[in-house]
């Protein structure tokens, strides 16, 4: 307590401040925590259906399997799409090698 009576007077006003905010925002959060609750809320009754309702939920796990071979397949594709991208520059790289022998060997007939 000592600490805090040596500090100017804008500094406790700040640090008063921040403090009532702190328990505002702690108190109003409580509040409307129990002012909602969850019986009432419409996104409760979404979750009890889905949950009473087991087709909705295999649907939902299909779908997901669904897209997730989708993705695997995409995935190999990318990486074999890669590997023959970095095939090709290497070829190309060869290549580029090959013309400019070619060019100096010409530049050395001259």
């Amino acid at each position: 307590m000592d600490q805090l009576a040596n500090l100017p007077a804008p500094a406790l006003i700040t640090f008063g401040a921040v403090l009532a905010v702190i328990f505002a925002v702690r108190y109003l959060g409580l509040w409307q925590g129990q002012k909602t609750s969850p019986s009432s809320s419409p996104a409760s009754a979404q979750v009890a259906a889905v949950i009473v309702d087991p087709t909705a939920l295999n649907k939902a796990t299909a779908a997901v399997e669904a897209h997730t071979a989708a993705m695997h397949r995409a995935i190999d594709v990318e990486e074999r799409r890669t590997r023959a991208t970095e095939t090709m520059a290497i070829e190309l790289d060869r290549i580029r090698e090959e013309l400019r022998i070619h060019r100096e060997i010409r530049r050395a007939d001259r």
